[in-house]
């Protein structure tokens, strides 16, 4: 039997996460070296669309398709436009990231593209194998963003909610919506004991990205999405003559189950399998970002690319831990949780607390915003956990 052919570097999965870090590397010292990526789809369609907060600029600033400076917050009673400076709200289509990475690669002929659908990843004494579509092939490293299907079952005793979605990406026949605004949170729909909510992310005067979101145990019939934003948009724009030019869904673990961030001594996991998505938000996007850069700086220091957070930075584990354990026991509304958080602390500091940049100082104010009985109740048990 032939060897396996050998790379340094095999990327199992060429989505967000793995294309993040293909590209990072590209842009170091690293780029000489011999990486595959594998995918099963050719990523040559509009997917799925990241948006995100961000205050400066990250490596695909140029693809970022829109920017809004304010974005609106409503929830019953309680409506307010969020300035976000220096903040922005951020939007990249999949279309835009996997051409722009794509075009990138196809400069270095050390770079190689390989549409199959994998069928194992296994560790071995010199390296890792990838067993894909019959081919096996060897690297020094393979990064996976392979997740288990059994994911669920195996949070047994954490929380584990869904965050789903449906989106639309609308036309009107006339100029309608105010392009340097968007909603960020919409909580004036129907809750049915879940956390749900609108986004309305306008992109020119006649175009908008219409996403409904729900955060629960269970997914929707098909048609309920779509009656939800049929209804959202008369209701609340009175708004019946539009097209769907776009739509999109997607699925997102919300889950405080520790994601390994290895399985095995050369397979290290990335993206949501590795435990990057903020566990009571889902935003992603981001914190790929971040976590690429430490994979690539590790290599380059010839340090082993697994990553294990501080004792002290684990702490907003247990925030998230508790914020879940409120949203799945039905302790506290989460319409009711975001609304006192946007009405008593500037946007700014929900976006720093969010992507886990906050002194100890300001996690109290934003712990004295919210109920304090729930979520001390909640922490407690997360605690004794």
């Amino acid at each position: 039997m032939s060897s396996p052919t050998h790379y340094d570097y095999i990327i199992a999965g060429g989505g967000a996460s793995g294309l993040s870090l293909l590209y990072q590397m590209l842009h170091s010292p690293l780029k000489d070296k011999s990486i595959l990526v594998i995918d099963k789809l050719s990523k040559n369609t509009n997917d799925r669309t990241w948006c995100f907060w961000e205050n400066g600029k990250n490596p695909f600033e140029d693809i970022v398709h829109h920017r809004w400076n304010s974005v609106g917050f409503h929830s019953p009673g309680f409506s307010k436009t969020l300035k976000l400076a220096p903040y922005a709200y951020k939007m990249i289509r999949g279309i835009d990231f996997y051409a722009h990475v794509i075009q990138t690669a196809r400069a270095f002929k050390n770079v190689t593209f390989l549409q199959a659908e994998i069928s194992c990843v296994e560790d071995t004494e010199e390296g890792a194998q990838v067993r894909a579509d019959g081919n096996i092939l060897s690297g020094d490293w393979v990064f996976s963003s392979m997740r288990s299907p059994a994911e669920k079952e195996k949070a047994e005793g954490h929380s584990y909610l869904l965050q789903h979605f449906k989106g639309w990406v609308i036309k009107t026949p006339a100029p309608f919506f105010d392009t340097n605004k968007a909603t960020l949170m919409d909580f004036r729909v129907e809750q049915a004991g879940d956390c749900r909510f609108m986004y309305v992310l306008p992109t020119d005067p006649r175009t908008a990205l219409v996403e409904y979101t729900l955060f629960s145990p269970e997914l929707l019939e098909e048609e309920a999405y779509d009656q939800a934003l049929i209804d959202y948009l008369r209701n609340y724009f009175q708004l019946d003559d539009y097209s769907i030019e776009h739509e999109e869904f997607g699925i997102i673990p919300m889950t405080d189950m520790p994601y390994p961030s290895a399985e095995g001594a050369h397979i290290i996991n990335i993206g949501t399998a590795g435990g990057v998505t903020k566990p009571s938000t889902g935003y992603t996007f981001m914190r790929i970002q971040q976590d690429s850069q430490e994979i690539v700086q590790k290599l380059l220091s010839g340090e082993s690319p697994h990553r294990k957070k501080s004792s002290w930075q684990q702490r907003f584990m247990i925030y998230d831990s508790t914020l879940l354990n409120v949203m799945t026991n039905h302790s506290l509304p989460a319409s009711e949780i975001f609304t006192h958080l946007f009405k008593k602390n500037p946007p700014q500091r929900v976006f720093k607390f969010l992507d886990e940049q906050t002194s100890f100082w300001e996690e109290i104010l934003v712990a004295n915003s919210v109920p304090k009985i729930p979520f001390i109740k909640s922490m407690a048990a997360t605690l004794t956990r």
